[in-house]
């Protein structure tokens, strides 16, 4: 009786840690009016939400797998406890990828972000360049191709008004990002009143620092920016040329562009400034002036999937195979001579699959070719730990001092604790880089 009565109480403590728990996540979660737009403002509310549902489902799990009528055994238990830790985190990760992945936010677009001429107006006001001549500005992308980790080919058109008596074959308009091309030949020229509408046709490899880590669930933002060709005139968005500005609508992007693994989410103009700290030798100028700015930034999300697939499908075999090697791992003599057990045959085993995935890893850094540590990585520093501790698991299973815990029903806490180890430390990681 006194036995039930314990049961009763700790499945009572467990089940009030869960409600509490719950009730933090139901909180959290509801200053999310959007969760999927929310990772990069509120963050940490989500990190807390995540953190707080996971745990909270698994004691209330736990609390309800106490022994009692019509409970299964302590054994079966304790796996439905693993496979439901194991799932809750998978699911937890899952969302944090499908809310990455439809982030559409301004992120990374540099300058200020001006949809209409009025704003363009009141920026350059900010600026105190109101007095100077503006040469609007526009664009058309019609295609747009990595051709390394840092370069980015553009080829388009790109047109400019400019006064009447300006040389229509001289484009009032510097790259200072491209490598090599910018405007070329001329395509048309149209006179409007004391203007003139010149348009050239763009082809340019700019060089850009995109930053790989997040990959492959990374975004970046390719920016063109241009400064005008003359000191006394500033470049502004064309928007006459274009429907009123939505950056959703992508405007400034042939429809029908081909951008191969990248899903175009946003384009915009923003206005900004340099400064070089030098005066170009110029007599008279000061070194502390300011250039003026005109970026036309496009984002760009990766079709992570394929990729994702790529990376994981062969670890998640390896850590199959990984975890299969602890059935194996006994010290019934009976069952070792059926299995051909020995701590070396695993050890070799472990070390196999180790050099299996130091091999991918490799790839990964040469593909990616980032600096920092990359998003994917961790995959692979999951794995290298958990064969690790495998392969220590074996050799504490054949030495003469051993744990209990480990000892307990043949090896079964190292079975009972592998995939929440991996599936666990995937969410941890996966809120840390995302969310924190």
């Amino acid at each position: 009786m006194s036995g039930v009565v314990r049961s009763r109480r700790v499945r009572g403590v467990l089940l009030a840690l869960a409600v509490v728990l719950l009730a933090v996540a139901v909180v959290a979660g509801a200053g999310l009016r959007d969760p999927v737009h929310a990772l990069q403002n509120q963050g940490g509310r989500t990190a807390l939400m995540l953190a707080s549902g996971v745990l909270g489902l698994v004691l209330a799990a736990f609390a309800l797998l106490i022994p009692g009528a019509g409970n299964p055994g302590p054994g079966r238990r304790l796996v439905w406890l693993s496979a439901c830790f194991s799932l809750l985190c998978i699911g937890a990760t899952v969302f944090v990828w499908a809310c990455v992945s439809s982030d559409d936010s301004l992120k990374g677009v540099p300058g200020t972000v001006v949809t209409t001429d009025a704003q363009t107006g009141r920026e350059l006001a900010a600026q105190d360049r109101a007095s100077q001549r503006r040469v609007p500005t526009g664009l058309l992308i019609e295609t747009l191709q990595f051709t390394d980790t840092h370069n980015v080919r553009l080829t388009g058109y790109l047109w400019q008004r400019l006064p009447a008596s300006a040389d229509p074959d001289e484009p009032a308009v510097e790259l200072p990002d491209a490598i090599d091309g910018g405007p070329a030949e001329r395509v048309y020229r149209y006179t409007d009143g004391d203007q003139q509408v010149v348009g050239w046709r763009l082809r340019t490899t700019l060089r850009e620092a995109f930053d790989y880590g997040h990959y492959p669930l990374d975004r970046q933002v390719v920016r063109l920016s241009m400064w005008p060709r003359d000191a006394d005139t500033v470049l502004v968005p064309d928007f006459s040329a274009y429907p009123p500005w939505d950056t959703r609508h992508e405007l400034g992007l042939y429809q029908h562009i081909v951008t191969a693994q990248w899903h175009p989410q946003f384009t915009a103009f923003s206005l900004g400034e340099v400064d070089d700290r030098t005066n170009y030798g110029q007599p008279g100028a000061s070194v502390d002036s300011t250039m003026p700015e005109l970026h036309f930034s496009t984002g760009l999300s990766r079709e992570f999937l394929s990729p994702l697939l790529d990376r994981l499908v062969p670890l998640i075999v390896i850590a199959c195979l990984v975890f299969a090697s602890l059935f194996v791992i006994t010290k019934d003599s009976e069952r070792r001579a059926l299995s051909g057990f020995s701590t070396w045959a695993v050890l070799g085993f472990c070390g196999a699959q180790m050099l299996i995935v130091a091999v991918q890893h490799g790839s990964l850094r040469g593909e990616t070719s980032s600096s920092g540590v990359v998003y994917a990585e961790y995959f692979y520093f999951i794995l290298y730990l958990v064969i690790a501790l495998v392969a220590i698991n074996v050799v504490e299973h054949t030495s003469t001092h051993r744990f209990r815990l480990l000892d307990w029903q043949g090896n079964a806490a190292s079975r009972l604790l592998y995939w929440p180890t991996m599936t666990g430390l995937l969410l941890a990681v996966t809120i840390a880089v995302f969310l924190l």
